[in-house]
């Protein structure tokens, strides 16, 4: 038995994986100052429960900044500097544990569940922008723990508008479900539209499908910005594929198909047959692919 357990901001999904599969599945809450205290107590009861004392390790997903288990910063959730390992040893002395960042995991478990691919990258479009790689099967971690956070690379310099990480421009600016609001707004007055006055992203997606002008260009854009990150990161690690999940990505085919036109475009030539794809795991994506860390280790030992 392995656990997959991916936290969030609000929520703690936590999947029972054997042979690649996961076989049970839970949700917790996510509270800033026990959420690895109730993890592993629901651990427990699980096992206890079910008569297990077969568990092979624990996998994370964490949404932030984590290097060898070692937990740096945390933003959605509000912490900063814990021995994510040491703790969970507490409650689990003997057993493998292993954490990574959440977007990194879900391009494991993408990988994974897809099984045609070993050189993988998912694009995570929600509140922000996300980003993991995988090559040769590995996750790639990076020194600093940063590969992969492409919602942060300079894309859109001609919009320059402020993120969250300080840095102007970022793509998470323009491409995230409060990107595609700030843009629609900013062009509002530029053209005709059937937009009301307050809206969300997933409004401009709709309007866009019934051909609305202000929609259309903003929808536009955002395929365009996500395409030339594309067209840069295809050049630099040469994936077979790019996933495409998160919030915004349930646009489907409409928003895929705007990337994939722009990405023939902005692509160099060695790397035009790349595969963007939707990703399909939706909320398993991170269960799978935090267990998938544990599965790799065990595989090379």
């Amino acid at each position: 038995m392995i656990f997959g357990v991916d936290v969030g901001g609000t929520t703690i999904k936590i999947g029972v994986v054997e042979n690649n599969k996961i076989i049970d599945k839970f949700e917790i809450p996510t509270k800033k100052d026990s959420f690895i205290k109730d993890t592993c107590l629901f651990l427990k009861d699980y096992m206890t429960e079910h008569k297990s004392n077969s568990l092979e390790g624990i996998g994370f997903g964490l949404p932030g900044n984590v290097i060898k288990n070692y937990i740096y910063n945390l933003p959605n959730i509000g912490v900063q500097n814990i021995d994510l390992e040491k703790e969970v040893k507490k409650y689990f002395p003997n057993t493998l544990i292993l954490a990574q960042n959440d977007a990194n995991v879900a391009a494991l478990g993408e990988m994974l569940y897809h099984k045609e691919y070993n050189n993988a990258c998912m694009i995570t479009l929600g509140t922000g922008v996300g980003g993991g790689i995988v090559l040769d099967g590995k996750v790639l971690e990076g020194t600093h723990g940063a590969a992969g956070e492409i919602g942060h690379m300079l894309i859109a310099e001609d919009y320059n508008f402020s993120c969250s990480c300080g840095l102007k421009g970022c793509l998470e600016t323009v491409a995230s479900a409060t990107g595609v609001v700030r843009l629609a707004n900013y062009h509002y007055k530029d053209f005709k539209t059937s937009l009301p006055e307050k809206f969300s992203a997933k409004d401009v997606f709709d309007f866009a499908k019934k051909d609305d002008p202000l929609a259309l260009f903003v929808v536009n854009k955002v395929g365009y910005y996500i395409a030339k990150c594309i067209s840069i990161l295809s050049i630099t690690v040469d994936v077979e594929v790019f996933y495409i999940g998160g919030g915004v990505s349930k646009a489907g085919d409409f928003l895929i198909d705007i990337i994939r036109r722009h990405y023939q475009d902005l692509a160099h030539y060695a790397v035009k047959k790349v595969h963007i794809e939707a990703a399909s795991l939706l909320n398993d994506a991170g269960m799978l692919g935090s267990a998938g860390l544990i599965m790799q280790r065990k595989k090379n030992e």
